[in-house]
């Protein structure tokens, strides 16, 4: 019996008559084959690619961007040197079609650069550069007046963004991570985006990354300050191409059920048939790919070839004026007796599952720490690190042994002899793991050059 296939791309779109999509979509079964009147759990890599552009000569969408900029006590010297060469990045590659604002917060919030179209950079420049250190951080209040000044021009046709940078702990105004991550929630829902960097040991990573992931931007890491610029940079790279905003995935299964997407948050719609799973992905560029591990339970089945999971993406081309795209893919498997290799998960898939856990995990073993369960917060990782040693051993895939020498790393650092109550060292080790778990569940792949 030949392997069957477990691996599918996208059959139809609908658009604009005569041209491809722009996002290619392609999703890879666990398993390309499953025995009769067995119930099984599947496992689905859904990968989101968005096509390179031959020519982009003005074909860019208009940018709206609104920085918002801690100026704290902390951040004098270097480090609010670093965010003004990122800011003035930023304000280079911006034209006069787009739209800037600058506001900046320590215990008080001022808008430097009121929002408006970048016909002088000169003056903008030259705003940055007076830009000097104060007090404690307010950064509810920058952050929500930042947005302000970015919605006086939000609109559709346009790339809508607030990007906020802190090194501290928000000490005044808002501080519920709750509270501001709704905030950017809304803010998203009305189509302005939020991203986030956070500098150092002392900012506070569960709510920027909750901010960015309510706001469907992206979260930044950096532990010195001379990785801002590049920070920037990439963010702004991002901007300048983006291929495909309101980017909407829709999961059914007609033969089973559609259980979750690993680390993502998702919303099951009520009273369709059959249940559909729904994840909102922030805005996609040139090159890059979002990769969705997907869990399916399929119930006893005859001897048959059902479809299993059909994937829909809908998305607005800001190559085509936003046009509305919708394509999709129905994957069937077949049910059957076969040789036992053919019942064998398929190894790619595996590996990512493996990984994706692995990230899920991380944010498990944070909880644990928080709490003083720290051998709880280790027994975690160690079992994460014993399930990649052996798959390791099986494939000796480079990704696979490069996550086995981290998880050794994080365990060698976490030692019972370790001074554990030491703030600065525990502080890292939290911002690490909560980086690289989401990270992790966020798989995304595209160009990594970072000049500024």
């Amino acid at each position: 019996m030949n392997k069957p296939e477990n691996s599918f791309q996208h059959q139809n779109a609908t658009g604009k008559p005569g041209e491809p999509s722009s996002i290619a979509l392609n999703v890879r079964l666990s398993h390309a084959l499953i025995p009769p009147h067995t119930p099984q759990t599947l496992w689905a890599l859904i990968e989101l690619e968005a096509r390179p552009v031959p020519s982009r000569k003005n074909k860019r969408i208009p940018i709206n961007i609104g920085l918002v900029l801690d100026r704290s006590g902390s951040m004098s010297g270097e480090p609010l040197e670093y965010v003004k060469k990122a800011a003035r990045f930023v304000v280079d590659h911006m034209g006069p079609e787009d739209k800037f604002s600058l506001t900046v917060f320590d215990d008080q919030v001022e808008t430097i650069v009121p929002q408006a179209a970048v016909t002088n950079k000169e003056l903008i420049r030259s705003l940055i550069n007076q830009i000097q250190p104060g007090g404690s951080t307010n950064l509810s209040g920058g952050f929500l007046r930042g947005c302000q000044e970015v919605m006086k021009e939000t609109r559709s046709g346009q790339s809508n963004r607030v990007v906020l940078l802190t090194d501290g702990m928000a000490n005044v105004g808002i501080t519920d991570p709750s509270l501001l991550a709704a905030k950017a929630q809304s803010m998203a829902e009305k189509g302005l985006l939020v991203s986030a960097v956070g500098v150092g040991r002392e900012f506070n990573e569960d709510l920027l990354i909750a901010m960015c992931e309510a706001g469907r931007g992206n979260y930044y890491y950096v532990k010195n300050a001379d990785e801002i610029p590049t920070v920037f940079a990439k963010e702004m790279r991002g901007l300048l191409k983006i291929t495909a905003q309101n980017v909407r995935v829709t999961l059914r299964s007609e033969t089973g059920k559609v259980v979750g997407v690993i680390g993502y948050e998702q919303q099951v719609v009520p009273g369709s048939s059959p249940e559909a799973v729904v994840l909102n992905l922030p805005d996609m560029y040139e090159n890059e790919k979002r990769i969705l591990v997907a869990e399916i339970f399929l119930p006893p089945l005859p001897h048959s070839r059902p479809d299993v999971l059909a994937v829909t993406v809908d998305y607005a081309d800001s190559l085509r004026r936003l046009d509305s795209v919708s394509i999709g893919v129905s994957v069937s498997l077949p049910v059957a007796e076969g040789p036992e290799e053919l019942y064998q998960p398929d190894v790619t898939v595996t590996k990512v599952v493996e990984l994706t856990r692995t990230a899920v995990a991380k944010d498990r073993a944070v909880t644990a720490l928080d709490n003083g369960n720290w051998e709880e917060g280790r027994s975690i990782l160690q079992e994460r690190l014993n399930s990649l040693r052996k798959l390791a051993q099986k494939r000796p895939d480079p990704d696979i042994v490069s996550e086995v020498r981290n998880l050794e790393s994080l365990l060698s650092r976490t030692e019972p002899d370790q001074p554990l109550f030491d703030t600065s060292y525990t502080s890292e080790i939290r911002k690490e793991l909560r980086y690289q778990s989401y990270l992790g569940r966020r798989k995304t792949g595209a160009d990594d050059e970072d000049n500024c």
